[in-house]
């Protein structure tokens, strides 16, 4: 994209000059306006915001001081150039004060001003790509605090306001929607720019996430007021007429607290398991906490009454486990789409009747009920999640304690968490902290802090818009290699063919 120059100057030989005798298009720039004034020219500067602006010192209205003086709060990166007859000391200091890139005496010499030009051009464009490259780190920053935040329990006092600080997510209001294409197994980069297209295109300020079987898209609010639903509508709307196939949509309430992230998230997955249960083709729902308020469809009220037969008579068997999944699937119609919604539904259930808190076993298991697409699929994910429900129960529960250290690791492990930190947050030395984690969970708390970062990292490999290097620096590595050794002595696998399984 080429840089916009403005040229403010009342002498009509220098603007002939400027415009006619400088090759604008060979130093990748454009003049995007002049002005004669400097009343006119601030005008135009405050529209346009030019990269580049040369100008004159004395010139009817303001002079080419005052213009400095004005612009530079609203254009703070905008490289002037003065080009004057005037080389009094006094204007050359202000000016120097005011933060001038170059002081050229006129006569204007175009080849003086071309090389000015290239030194202005060659900053701003690595002002520009330094900007990018932040952009983008913030962005993946955003997105690993985001799916910390969402697929850990608790978040009560665990430091949440500091992430969202630290991840440049500020707001007063919230809601969480969720995309889902049925007739997709995957997402490509192609269509997830789509979907990012759409949320910048009407300038909504939002996180997406590439997140098991959805984009969930974390939309922030200025002010909490009710205008949000009808911008939720908008939205849906746009990406359904963007995709141009069957997609449905779910929204969460609105929500002002911090810690209700995760209570919003679930809020919108209910929605979208009742649009897929009831088998519509595109479709958009909010969620409605009181659903007695309104008569779910026979489908779905048949199939919540089928669920909870099973949940009632479920034990933690391989035997009821490979039954249930036989059920399921009957229910679902073999459309994995509603498959996985009804996978879900059991399996929270499950894992709620059996007061199973979350460890790594059943977070693993719960995890690939997302991509089930087959019986064997569900089969395996059912005896899965049963025999980790089954080591839970065997094993002496942790100290209020460890559960606590634990469940700050998960949200904070990609900052680089250290036991200091941990130990000082939870009120104890960092000796007795690390001897009890061992003793309880049987391994350390640097182990701990290494598998909550493979959660994040699992997570962002699903992503094909971010790169494998990219993912390693989200979650806390500063170079690959030291990424791709840990999480291979973690999954066994490269990175790479973490990826390349789950897009198979």
């Amino acid at each position: 994209m080429r840089l916009k120059v403005m040229l403010v100057e009342h002498d009509p030989e220098s603007m002939q000059i400027l415009t006619e005798n400088v090759d604008w298009a060979a130093l990748d720039c454009e003049i995007a306006a002049t002005a004669a004034d400097g009343d006119s020219g601030l005008a135009l500067a405050l529209e346009k915001r030019p990269d580049i602006l040369i100008t004159n010192i004395r010139m009817p209205g303001k002079n080419g001081l005052e213009l400095m003086e004005r612009i530079r709060p609203a254009l703070p990166d905008c490289k002037i150039i003065l080009l004057t007859k005037y080389a009094q000391f006094q204007y050359a200091c202000k000016a120097i004060k005011l933060g001038v890139f170059d002081y050229l005496l006129k006569p204007a010499n175009p080849d003086e001003i071309t090389k000015t030009l290239r030194r202005a051009v060659a900053q701003t464009q690595n002002t520009l790509a330094a900007e990018v490259r932040q952009e983008q780190v913030d962005t993946l920053k955003r997105q690993a605090q985001l799916l910390a935040l969402l697929t850990n329990d608790s978040q009560r006092g665990q430091g949440v306001n500091d992430m969202l600080t630290d991840a440049r997510l500020g707001f007063e209001a919230y809601y969480i929607m969720v995309v889902q294409l049925p007739g997709e197994r995957l997402y490509s980069q192609e269509t997830l720019n789509r979907l990012d297209a759409v949320f910048s295109q009407r300038h909504t300020r939002a996180v997406s996430i590439l997140l098991y079987d959805s984009v969930v898209v974390f939309v922030m609010r200025d002010r909490a007021d009710n205008s949000w639903r009808k911008e939720a509508v908008n939205l849906a709307q746009a990406v359904m007429e963007e995709m141009q196939v069957p997609v449905h949509i779910s929204s969460s309430q609105l929500h002002t607290s911090r810690h209700a992230i995760r209570q919003a998230y679930y809020q919108a997955r209910q929605a979208l398991w009742e649009i897929a249960l009831s088998k519509q083709e595109q479709s958009l729902a909010f969620y409605q906490e009181n659903n007695s308020a309104r008569t779910p469809s026979e489908r779905v009220a048949e199939t919540h009454r089928r669920i909870d037969e099973l949940i009632e008579k479920a034990d933690l068997s391989d035997e009821f486990a490979i039954q249930a999944a036989s059920v399921l699937v009957e229910l679902s119609g073999h459309q994995y789409s509603n498959l996985r919604a009804m996978i879900s539904l059991y399996t929270l259930s499950l894992q709620k009747k059996f007061a199973a808190a979350s460890d790594r076993k059943t977070d693993a298991a719960l995890f690939n009920t997302w991509f089930v697409s087959s019986e064997s699929d569900a089969r395996n994910c059912l005896l899965q999640l049963s025999a980790a429900l089954r080591e839970f129960h065997e094993t002496p529960k942790y100290s209020l304690l460890v559960r606590n250290a634990i469940q700050y690791i998960n949200l904070h492990a990609i900052e680089g968490l250290q036991l200091n930190d941990v130990a000082e947050k939870l009120c104890v030395s960092a000796n007795y902290l690390s001897a009890l984690m061992r003793k309880e969970t049987g391994i350390t708390f640097h182990e701990h802090v290494l598998e909550a970062k493979m959660a994040v990292a699992r997570s962002m490999l699903a992503d094909p818009r971010i790169l494998v290097e990219e993912v390693a620096r989200a979650v806390g590595y500063g170079n690959y290699i030291s990424f791709y050794n840990a999480f291979k002595r973690v999954e066994h696998m490269t990175p790479t063919e973490f990826r390349n399984r789950k897009a198979d």
